[in-house]
């Protein structure tokens, strides 16, 4: 036995992208106890560049930022 300390490393959280439209909220309500919201925005990000994700307009709420809209890319 050694006396170094061992860091506890978190699961790595591996999100299925929904086959509809979703917003990142969505999928942070889907995710909360998992994940942080910065992650999963950082995640979609990584996403939509690879081509995994397209984004498909934005929806305005009544107050607020608009949210961006996305869905899974067919090829």
């Amino acid at each position: 036995m050694s006396n170094k300390a061992t860091k506890e490393r978190k699961q790595r959280v591996v999100i299925d992208w929904p086959e509809n439209q979703f917003s990142a909220e969505e999928v942070y309500e889907a995710f909360k106890q998992r994940i942080s919201r910065v992650s999963i925005h950082s995640k979609i990000n990584k996403a939509v560049s690879n081509g995994e994700l397209e984004v498909v307009g934005k929806s305005q709420p009544r107050t607020g930022r608009p949210r961006t809209i996305y869905k899974k890319s067919n090829g």
